[in-house]
């Protein structure tokens, strides 16, 4: 791997809103021949990298298909991995006359956007939803393309929380920057040492709060944060008291923690791909249908709670294989599905549009 390309992996790493597209291509990994399985995704340029990585030990086809440079659950979610991109990524690659079968294999988080009813439609190409994750497509492959129940469900482990935060850090450190750059025209106290405690204080709240998330047993993001940050204003009259006795600086670090608090607090639960938005949820309840972001916008599903209407279910097993956070289970002697764990929906809506009798719907809470 070349500078370049490093380089380029570093910013969908850190920048990954802005979109760091690869050229939507047909590739083969390892010797694949025409009984080797076909796998899908996006053309976010860290998400291919991720699932090349986890296939290497694998004689595959892969079809990164066309999103905007957008990974795998942003895109369907919002406008820019679309069944479209399904199609055209098909017919461009000319992947049926390489392969004797008519299997697709999509990333699971790509439910909510991409419809594989559509597609075996258009295509004559039967869509199964892998796993979650790229790491679990092998054992996947090896099951036969059944899925475990751990491989259908996201979680937020330490590293995952470590990339949230890394790029909230970033995106805040840039803003932040410039205003401090204007700002010390006119100010004098604002040198260097004021700039790198404003650095390491942004670093401090994003990373603890991303952390701290999951354990502080609240209901909502904005009383975590409150919590939160009655922690660090503890840390910060701890430095004012035992390391550096400045009035300026401890007002200074004191608005500032303020001002990450109410902007972390604003969706915190929202960074998260285990809790439902509640900026989402609250631009729903007034009429949005899209959360407008620095350089971007997003599409707001609906938000509520979810409902079942059992007498149509047919028992097809669709919503448990697309919902990320195993709300659903199978109930084996009706042949029905049950709604076991509705509190874990973070309404990602991906059983909603993938329903085949729609028998699901979102009500309102």
């Amino acid at each position: 791997m070349n500078l370049i390309n490093i380089l380029k992996l570093c910013g969908g790493f850190l920048f990954r809103w802005v979109g760091f597209p690869v050229e939507p291509k047909l590739l083969k990994i390892g010797q694949p021949d025409e009984n080797s399985p076909v796998l899908l995704t996006s053309n976010f340029n860290l998400t291919v990298h991720r699932v090349i990585k986890a296939l290497k030990n694998i004689d595959c086809w892969l079809l990164i298909a066309p999103s905007n440079g957008i990974n795998v659950w942003c895109g369907a979610c919002g406008d820019d991995f679309l069944t479209s991109s399904v199609l055209s990524i098909l017919k461009t690659s000319d992947i049926g006359n390489k392969v004797n079968h008519r299997r697709l294999i999509l990333p699971q988080l790509s439910a909510c956007g991409l419809d594989p009813v559509e597609i075996k439609e258009k295509t004559g190409w039967n869509v199964k939803f892998g796993p979650v994750y790229a790491k679990d497509i092998p054992e996947y492959l090896k099951n036969n393309y059944e899925k475990t129940k751990s491989q259908r469900e996201v979680s937020f482990p330490i590293p995952a929380r470590l990339e949230m935060a890394s790029m909230y850090f970033s995106m805040l450190t840039i803003i932040l920057s410039i205003i401090y750059g204007f700002c010390a025209i006119f100010i004098d106290r604002l040198d260097w040492f004021v700039y790198l405690d404003m650095i390491c204080l942004c670093a401090l709240m994003n990373y603890g709060a991303l952390f701290s998330v999951p354990y502080i047993k609240l209901k909502t993001g904005r009383r975590k944060i409150i919590v939160f940050e009655g922690l660090i204003i503890g840390l910060i009259l701890l430095f004012y008291f035992f390391i550096w006795s400045d009035v300026f600086v401890l007002i200074w670090n004191l608005v500032l923690s303020l001002l990450f608090a109410l902007i972390l607090s604003e969706d915190l639960h929202g960074l998260t791909p285990i809790y439902k938005s509640e900026l989402g949820n609250a631009n729903w309840d007034k009429g949005k249908k899209t959360m407008n972001f620095i350089i971007a916008e997003y599409k707001l599903n609906p938000y509520g709670k979810i409902s079942i209407n059992r007498e149509n279910c047919i028992g097809c097993g669709v919503c448990i294989d697309v919902c990320p956070r195993n709300v659903y289970e199978m109930n084996e002697f009706e042949k029905k599905v049950d709604l076991m764990h509705p509190e874990k929906c973070i309404n990602c809506n991906a059983c909603v549009h993938r329903c085949l009798t729609k028998c699901l719907t979102i009500l309102p809470d």
